[in-house]
């Protein structure tokens, strides 16, 4: 039925009623185990064969846990998805459009996929923290996985340990517990610039490196490894040692071990200090 209804002038991906997804297959091979202390990191966001990796489409740099291709934060040349005013249901959308080689003499790389650019919220990673409290939402929990970069990384939805803000480095990632307990390098989606991964990490500072034209590097935690703060020196050490002991040893890293105090705790504590000067004088 579909191929009947296909327009003969602009080819597969258009009918009708205007560009439509045409069903193709895309593979990727990707080691589920990556290594944050290859030699060189970080990495492209697009890179394959640096990590060990395969895939047949060439913009993605991860694939999502429902097997659709995660893109890169911008989709006409330089410009972000936000910064080209794209509204995207679940983070995704149908490209590319057919019938433009008409106007612009550039032809499509393929017919119309659909991909994801930004977080897709639909997913059940993030739909855990959002739909409510009374619906068995758990939004104080680390969020559970969305997908896997190209390097083998994890990538999860917002929230960190305990609900909180993820402390991540410049391509978006960072050490520490995920939602089984273990202590790992991986990525957090965001609802900005990068969206997902702005270079394979760890970024060790030098994101900038990694950039193609547009630079879609965060803003990181001002050190060259990031640590979620509260992870636990001990498994972050046990999680190294698979690959290298000392390469932590080689770089700045960010207060994360034990929690802050509390500002409570910390008035209280001031306020015991000057009474007892007082009683002192």
């Amino acid at each position: 039925w579909y191929q009947r209804r296909v327009r003969a002038d602009n080819g597969p991906g258009t009918n009708d009623y205007g560009d439509v997804w045409d069903p193709q297959e895309d593979n990727y091979a990707i080691k589920l185990a990556g290594d944050p202390t290859l030699p060189d990191r970080p990495g492209d966001m697009y890179d394959a064969s640096q990590v060990g990796a395969a895939k047949t489409n060439g913009p993605t740099v991860g694939v999502a846990v429902n097997g659709i291709g995660i893109q890169g934060p911008n989709d006409a040349g330089d410009v972000s998805i936000d910064g080209a005013g794209f509204q995207l249901a679940c983070g995704g959308h149908v490209t590319p459009p057919m019938g433009n080689e008409n106007t612009t003499g550039d032809t499509p790389a393929g017919p119309p996929k659909y991909h994801f650019h930004k977080a897709p919220e639909c997913l059940e990673a993030f739909r855990n923290a959002s739909k409510g409290l009374a619906d068995g939402a758990k939004p104080n929990v680390h969020a559970g996985l969305m997908g896997w970069a190209i390097d083998g990384f994890g990538i999860y939805a917002y929230q960190d340990i305990n609900g909180e803000k993820p402390v991540v480095d410049e391509c978006g990632g960072h050490f520490g517990p995920v939602d089984d307990g273990r202590v790992v390098y991986h990525y957090h989606a965001r609802a900005i610039v990068p969206y997902t991964l702005a270079c394979q990490g760890p970024a060790l500072g030098q994101c900038d490196k990694t950039q193609r034209g547009a630079n879609y590097c965060g803003s990181g935690c001002g050190y060259e490894g990031c640590v979620q703060p509260g992870t636990k020196k001990a498994d972050l050490e046990e999680y190294l040692a698979q690959f290298d002991d000392t390469w932590l040893d080689k770089y700045t890293v960010n207060p994360y071990s034990g929690a802050a105090a509390p500002a409570t705790a910390t008035l209280l504590t001031l306020t015991a200090s000057l009474l007892w000067l007082v009683m002192v004088q």
